[in-house]
């Protein structure tokens, strides 16, 4: 299955882990989801025989965080956080190391399967997850084993991925879109090969970036650039049009880049 078939059969998202193997796949070795999801469901059916009886959150809370960050011993990679395979969820799993993003689909996924209302939550520069609770959100960090977050260590937070120039409100603790978490996992990935000039790898994230925001004309402009380093002028014009015509203001960028794709 492609990630546009995926999306066709699950436009929501709501399979996070299966979309992010299917978001990833053309870095993948194996594309095939049903390794990842097979392993979901092994650890689903172990924790479920440590949730607590009587029935206590807080207990199912620290056996969720316990099997995942020390019993199977998962971790944000600190050491090599630009490598791309911290975002590919079968290598997390092999390797046991990942970014942010890809340890709290994870995280969410697994919640899921055990009947938590789970969900990713977006900071800027960082990503959590969270459960929905008639208490309101509670919020974790996988990345630093699960710790829990509240507006004080969410301030602490954005303070230090953003460098102090983004100011925290307590509004960012608010659950993300599952599509948008998928979004924001092939954006790690496009950002690393554009840095690195790796135009190929740039073009099937920019083409999945695309396809998971379909109304986002910041993904066409994009593909664009990608296509001009590839020599690409015509596909580049075409990503360009419709950029513009998605764009709801006049973009003076993209307006002076089809100029020059049609002078020259």
């Amino acid at each position: 299955m492609s990630l546009l078939e995926f999306l066709r059969a699950d436009p929501d998202c709501r399979n996070l882990a299966e979309g992010a193997v299917h978001a990833a796949s053309p870095a993948l070795a194996d594309p095939d989801p049903a390794p990842v999801l097979r392993q979901l469901d092994e650890w689903a059916f172990l924790l479920a025989g440590r949730m607590p009886l009587p029935w206590n959150l807080h207990q199912a809370i620290d056996a969720l965080n316990h099997l995942l960050f020390h019993d199977l011993g998962f971790q944000g990679d600190r050491d090599t956080y630009d490598a791309p395979e911290n975002a590919l969820l079968p290598q997390v799993i092999g390797r046991r190391r990942g970014l942010p993003i890809a340890l709290s689909i994870l995280w969410v996924d697994l919640a899921r399967r055990l009947g938590f209302d789970a969900v990713g939550v977006g900071l800027p520069g960082h990503f959590i997850a969270g459960l929905r609770t008639d208490l309101g959100l509670l919020c974790f960090d996988p990345f630093h084993g699960g710790r829990p977050v509240g507006t004080e260590r969410g301030s602490e937070i954005v303070a230090a991925a953003t460098g102090g120039k983004v100011a925290f409100h307590p509004a960012m603790l608010r659950p993300t879109p599952d599509r948008q978490i998928l979004a924001r996992l092939v954006r790690n990935l496009h950002l690393r090969y554009l840095h690195a000039e790796l135009w190929e790898e740039a073009l099937w994230t920019g083409t999945h970036l695309i396809l998971l925001e379909p109304s986002n004309p910041r993904p066409r402009k994009e593909r664009a650039f990608v296509h001009l380093q590839r020599g690409e002028p015509g596909p580049a014009l075409e990503d360009l049009q419709e950029a513009l015509r998605l764009s709801p203001e006049p973009d003076p960028e993209i307006q002076a880049w089809m100029q020059q794709l049609r002078q020259g």
